[in-house]
């Protein structure tokens, strides 16, 4: 037999893809459930969404909801954080904490049949910390020591550096969410606690339940766990999302030691909720989403400038940014940012083709099960669906609105969202080696700054 290797082979058709059904209940303490039965393996994960997010620090906190999400793992007012660590390993159980800017999150994943042992065990973390001050002031360590390595390491400084380009300085999202030194070295249990008392209420919490339980199961179990708390809804202040810049502007940070460059180009988003998501969606993975966008195959495929260039429109409650990143040798900086420039004019001017549309369509589509194959990945979806006030049956129907995207939509949308005349360009590297390259683009004023941008 003789294979044709003239032409890849077609793509198989799409899996077909069913989102678990999701029931929506609120509870008497005013905090809602979430439900959602898939038995492939007797596993289930309960997942406490409290609205506690970066974006609801106060002035002065910026940070706090990050110490307080890892601070949870320190004890209760039950167990000290040993035997929090001993009873997660009886229930051969996952604890996970983390902070989104929308959220708070708060998770375990054991089996099926310990899910009483494991509400009882959220609850208890999530109502009542105990907030050790050694704990947290270890924790603190470690958190300042990630900020530091941020500071020194090309990718974290690129990272903090664009949002600080792209945002006006009072802007909410003009830091990153894990705070700076300064604030974090002045929070100890005190504040945590203090964050924790004003903003963890069962107004503002959601509880997730995902895997091997009926709906009826999990809403027993979690009146049982949840019940008696009590606490009104406390909104969020609204982030404010102002631009820094009103053109297009080179930021450059110089690292002197630095062969290569890491770049950042973006400007202010939109928030989740724009009607324009969907499309949105479509564009990005056409312009840097995936392995075959027009980003990489210009500066990896055919010009060799890097090993990969990804972007995202990081939707939020409110604008977040739209940011491309990569990374490239020193030599050919400036060429790759004039390359990435001529991509994305080329974009907003004349749209996309057809087939790009229909490729990204397909993609998106056709990774969405690979999203979705643990409880974990189900529970993360369902928290999206809370965090942004999305219709229950929402992911049903995802698949089809994606499907229903057309190049025209597309090519409006680049057009309306591609703000090419107001880029933040940021670019961390060796200004002596690259500083003359970028002048000579003459895309924007070049502001050359420290690592504090």
């Amino acid at each position: 037999m003789t294979l044709d290797r003239s032409s890849p082979p077609a793509p198989a058709p799409i899996r077909t893809f069913r989102f678990p059904s999701v029931e929506r209940r609120a509870l008497d303490s005013g905090a809602t459930l979430y439900s959602a039965q898939r038995g492939d393996l007797p596993l289930v994960t309960v997942r406490a969404v409290i609205d506690a997010g970066a974006a609801s620090e106060r002035a002065g906190e910026e940070g706090l909801a990050w110490l307080t999400a890892s601070a949870l793992e320190g004890g209760t007012a039950k167990r000290s954080g040993e035997a929090l660590a001993w009873e997660l390993e009886r229930l051969g159980a996952e604890l996970e904490t983390f902070v989104t800017w929308d959220a708070l999150n708060v998770e375990l994943t054991t089996r099926a049949d310990r899910l009483p042992d494991a509400l009882t065990l959220l609850a208890e973390i999530v109502r009542e910390p105990a907030f050790p001050a050694h704990e947290v002031e270890r924790l603190r360590n470690e958190q300042l020591a990630e900020i530091l390595r941020r500071s020194t390491e090309p990718r974290g400084l690129a990272d903090d550096a664009a949002v600080r380009c792209i945002y006006a300085e009072h802007a909410t999202y003009a830091r990153p969410i894990i705070g700076d030194e300064a604030r974090v070295q002045s929070f100890d249990n005190d504040a945590a606690a203090a964050f924790h008392r004003r903003r963890f209420t069962p107004g503002n919490t959601a509880i997730v339940v995902a895997g091997a339980v009926t709906v009826e199961v999990a809403l027993s179990e979690v009146e049982r766990a949840f019940g008696d708390w009590r606490g009104e809804r406390r909104p969020a202040p609204v982030p404010t999302t102002d631009a820094r810049v009103e053109r297009t502007t080179v930021f450059l940070v110089d690292r002197p030691s630095a062969v290569q460059s890491e770049l950042r180009l973006g400007h202010v988003g939109v928030p989740r909720h724009h009607p324009d998501y969907y499309a949105l969606l479509v564009l990005n993975t056409i312009v840097a989403g995936a392995f075959t966008s027009r980003l990489n195959m210009t500066l990896r495929e055919k010009h060799g400038f890097t090993y990969g260039v990804r972007s995202q429109f990081a939707f939020r409650r409110a604008a977040g940014p739209f940011i491309i990143q990569t990374a490239v040798a020193s030599d050919v900086t400036a060429r790759a940012v004039q390359e990435t420039l001529r991509e994305l004019n080329a974009m907003r001017d004349n749209g996309p083709t057809a087939a790009e549309v229909r490729t990204a369509r397909d993609y998106l589509a056709g990774t969405l099960p690979l999203e979705m194959q643990t409880t974990e990945h189900i529970t993360a979806r369902i928290a999206e669906l809370h965090t942004f006030q999305l219709d229950a049956d929402y992911f049903e129907h995802w698949r089809e609105r994606i499907g229903a995207v057309e190049r025209d939509v597309v090519e409006r949308v680049a057009r309306e969202h591609l703000h090419l005349d107001r880029l933040s360009i940021v670019v961390v590297g060796n200004a002596a080696d690259i500083e003359g390259d970028l002048d000579a683009l003459a895309v924007g004023d070049v502001i050359r700054h420290g690592n504090s941008a």
